[in-house]
């Protein structure tokens, strides 16, 4: 209780009254940044190159500038171009000969001569067993598996930006919590200095306020760390210059947008099996290890070659025209090791396969069980609780104001209020990044689907 000697006590309170009454304002425009006219706040002065975006915002601009998500696209192009490739035939050989030097008549490369030598052969590779088939269906898989990394990385990007850009959002609001107190309480302090320094408030209160706010400052620093952080990822993801300062803003009701309620794990599975590309991409490494298997077999089909010769005078008729026929014989090399590997590459792929899937189901199922404990926990919270205590706060002030109450019953409440604050927005926060554990785990949103 304070000195019954401190004469300005009722000046000194009513001050310290109009201070928390701004504290006690209703919580629903504190958490969510924004005065009663709907404008945001902020805890600084609005810089000029503040970029504020929205979710959806934040989508368009990611997928359009970011550079893993464009290398990655570029991926696909180049699988695309190998697939070209693969239907290529195999370009013919022309093989020619001719005598450097006649001995007969001393000419030197003597094309004119008709007792001159040249030879000329041209042969023509033919793939048997249809493997130029085998090989463009191996080619288009390969072009998929891209598409499966591209969509893959594009999913798992998104979930980084999502939760990245809710913790930004529910840390602003925090930090506007901090700011607010951190005003009160440093004018608080300045005033039992003064009357500390008359000798009208004891040591150990101003002690008790003064390291009541070294800690608000310290976790006040703490957040925005954080904030530090989430901001240069954000950069990043968003492929942003470095001095632009990214501001999310968020509807006040987004927490309450979606139900889990509403979804069962009967109707996540099918969706993961859809829209989970990471679990596509063991899909399509199976079936390429399959037409790999088919393409070893008829590698053990040998190739045939055609042949045309055409010999001017070294042949037992002068411009000798042949056509041959060539094709080795599989007696020795049937291409049984690359077929046996092969075998067991498929059996191999597939067990991966089967192992995937039940990981993404276990995804799946954790994510949802998840979801619906922070839902269940946010649904018991009685959003009205904040506003009941900044009431409660103004009571506490009146008592304050008639000495009912000391320093550090003040500060008690003074703390409770500020971590029901925190803790509300933490809970709003942990309400979505739940909802995008799910989405990243079913692999789209299943409120869309």
């Amino acid at each position: 209780m304070l000195n019954s000697q401190f004469v300005p006590c009722k000046l000194y309170a009513a001050c310290l009254l109009g201070l928390v009454f701004g504290l006690g304002a209703p919580s629903s425009a504190l958490l969510y940044g924004q005065t009663p006219t709907g404008n945001q706040v902020s805890s600084a002065p609005a810089a000029t190159d503040t970029l504020r975006l929205s979710i959806a915002q934040a989508d368009e601009q990611f997928k359009a500038r970011n550079l893993s998500v464009l290398a990655a696209q570029l991926g696909i192009n180049e699988n695309q171009a190998y697939e070209i490739q693969s239907q290529l035939r195999v370009n013919p050989a022309i093989y020619v000969e001719t005598m450097p030097y006649n001995q007969q008549t001393r000419e030197v490369l003597p094309f004119k001569q008709s007792n001159a030598q040249q030879v000329v052969q041209v042969q023509q590779l033919i793939r048997l067993a249809g493997k130029r088939n085998k090989q463009l269906a191996i080619a288009k898989t390969n072009t998929e598996l891209a598409a499966d990394r591209f969509y893959d990385l594009l999913r798992t990007l998104t979930y980084q930006l999502h939760t990245t850009f809710y913790d930004l959002y529910y840390a602003h609001q925090s930090l506007a919590v901090y700011d607010q107190e951190i005003a009160t309480l440093r004018q608080t302090v300045d005033l039992y200095q003064q009357q500390y320094d008359k000798g009208n408030v004891p040591l150990k209160d101003l002690t008790r306020l003064k390291a009541y706010l070294f800690n608000l400052t310290t976790e006040r620093q703490q957040l925005l760390r954080r904030q530090t952080d989430d901001r240069a990822d954000l950069t990043v993801l968003l492929n942003t210059g470095p001095t632009v300062t990214i501001q999310p803003v968020l509807p006040a009701n987004a927490p309450d947008q979606f139900s889990v309620s509403r979804l069962t794990l009967n109707n996540l599975y099918p969706l993961a099996e859809v829209h989970r590309f990471d679990l596509k991409g063991y899909r399509d490494l199976a079936k390429q290890e399959q037409q790999n298997l088919v393409l070893q077999k008829a590698m053990a089909v040998p190739d045939l070659t055609l042949q045309g010769t055409y010999d001017r005078n070294g042949s037992y008729i002068p411009n000798y025209i042949g056509v041959g026929v060539g094709i080795s014989l599989p007696l020795l090399n049937k291409n049984q090791g690359n077929i046996q590997a092969a075998k067991i590459r498929t059996q191999s792929s597939q067990q991966s396969l089967n192992a995937y899937t039940l990981q993404v189901d276990s995804d799946v199922q954790r994510a949802y069980a998840k979801a619906q404990q922070t839902e269940q926990l946010y649904q018991t919270f009685d959003q009205r609780f904040n506003d009941d205590f900044g009431q409660l706060i103004q009571g506490v002030t009146t008592n304050y104001k008639k000495q009912n109450i000391d320093v550090v019953e003040f500060l008690d409440f003074f703390d409770s209020y500020k971590n029901s604050q925190i803790q509300f927005a933490q809970l709003q926060n942990d309400r979505m990044q739940s909802l995008e554990e799910l989405n990243f785990a079913v692999g789209t949103n299943p409120f869309q689907n």
